[in-house]
This record gives C-alpha cells, sequence and structure tokens, in this order.
C-alpha cells in the first residue's frame, strides 16, 4: 500500500474585508427599506464593533487553502451540517469550508433585526435570504451548498457583517487558524496545485507543490 503525504504551512494574509463598511448592491436601498417596514424596530448593532477589531492582534485565519483537480482519495466527511451564527453583528465563522449537500444552520443569538443574503461570490445569483427578528431564531438551510464555489454572505441592514462558505466537492480542504496555519492530509504522492484565497481576493493564488508518501511538504506563503 502507497504512504500517503500531507501538505502543511502557513499564510500570512490579512482578510481585506473584514473593516469593510462600504455597501453594495446586495445592500440596496430597496432591500433596508422593505425590510425596516416589514417589523418593529429593534435594538441596532453598533458599527464600533467593527472599528474595535482593528484595535487587535492581527489575525490571519479565515484563508481557504485547497487542492485543486482532485477526483478521489480519502473518504468525504460524514458529517454534512455546518453552523453560521450572528452575534453583535458578526457572523461566526467568519469564513468556513464544507462539501457539496451540507446543511448550513443559520442562527440569530441577538435581539436585532437582520436580513442575510447568500449570493454567489461575484455575482447578483441569489440563493436565499434569511430575515430574523429575535433572539434564538434558527433556519436550516440545504440550498447554499448545492454546488461548488463560494457563498457571500451579508447583512441587507448591516452592511459591515459579512461571511463566507467554500463548497467543495472533495474533502482536501482547509481554512487557515489565527496564526495562519493550515494543513491537508492523506494526500498520495504526486504533484499538485495548492490555491490560496483569501476574502477580497480577486482570484486564488497558486502554488505547485509536491507530495511524498510518507512525508509532509511545507509550505509558508506571505
Amino acid at each position: 500500500m502507497t504512504a500517503l503525504g500531507s501538505v502543511a504551512g502557513t499564510v500570512r494574509s490579512a482578510d481585506t474585508t473584514a473593516l469593510d463598511s462600504t455597501s453594495t448592491a446586495a445592500d440596496s436601498a430597496t432591500d433596508q427599506d422593505t425590510l425596516a417596514a416589514s417589523a418593529p424596530e429593534a435594538p441596532d448593532c453598533e458599527q464600533k464593533s467593527v472599528s474595535t477589531r482593528a484595535t487587535k492582534t492581527p489575525s490571519f485565519a479565515n484563508t481557504v487553502v485547497w487542492i485543486a483537480g482532485m477526483t478521489a482519495g480519502k473518504p468525504m466527511p460524514v458529517e454534512k451540517r455546518a453552523d453560521l451564527s450572528s452575534e453583535k453583528c458578526v457572523l461566526d465563522p467568519r469564513v468556513q469550508a464544507v462539501i457539496v449537500g451540507t446543511t448550513v444552520n443559520v442562527i440569530n443569538d441577538e435581539k436585532v433585526l437582520h436580513k442575510l443574503v447568500f449570493t454567489k461570490l461575484g455575482t447578483h445569483d441569489t440563493l436565499t435570504v434569511t430575515p430574523f427578528f429575535n433572539t434564538g431564531q434558527m433556519v436550516a438551510s440545504e440550498r447554499l451548498a448545492k454546488t461548488t464555489g463560494v457563498v457571500e454572505v451579508r447583512c441587507a441592514r448591516h452592511p459591515w457583517t459579512r461571511a463566507y462558505i467554500a463548497v467543495f466537492d472533495h474533502p482536501y480542504f482547509a481554512v487557515t487558524e489565527r496564526n495562519g496555519s493550515f494543513k491537508i492530509d492523506s494526500l498520495p504522492p504526486g504533484s499538485y496545485t495548492l490555491m490560496v484565497w483569501s476574502p477580497g481576493d480577486a482570484k486564488p493564488l497558486e502554488r505547485k507543490i509536491q507530495i511524498t508518501g510518507g512525508g509532509e511538504t511545507r509550505v509558508d506563503l506571505k
């Protein structure tokens, strides 16, 4: 039996959209006006939560790393359920990666009026819209991970509130930790293309790597 290898390393890439409070087409004034008229006014989030994050220690989390062109290999994860929660106008996790067919539980943990809009990144293709009016609400959605790609999540009422869900049809992916570290294991020996994407990137960075049986290939990117 051929020994498998792995790729690990660090990606020192900051999330350039984390402190961007500008509105986009998904956050149209029409959406906001419709939302405000549809329910009683609730305590609003304070936008200072955005500026507060800028003073914290820099984080290199939230970069998605994956192997391109994988069609076979280790088994797909059995668990096909993920969570996305809103608290203090921050979506958690900010970036996550799931496999096709995953059901995403969208949870509201605060008494604030929200309208989360889910679109395919870089398009106006709206997958679903989830309005929230009170704490403890949860909506389980099977629409978000039907196909591969990146789903962008925005709040029509609070444009600085956003998150990303990367959807894959294979299990060879990872999301970096706060220090930028990642690891992808169970790779057969051979040549591969490592893909690296952070929120705000126009396209993924590509890096050619060589995997050896029983070994670990190191990749450190800035």
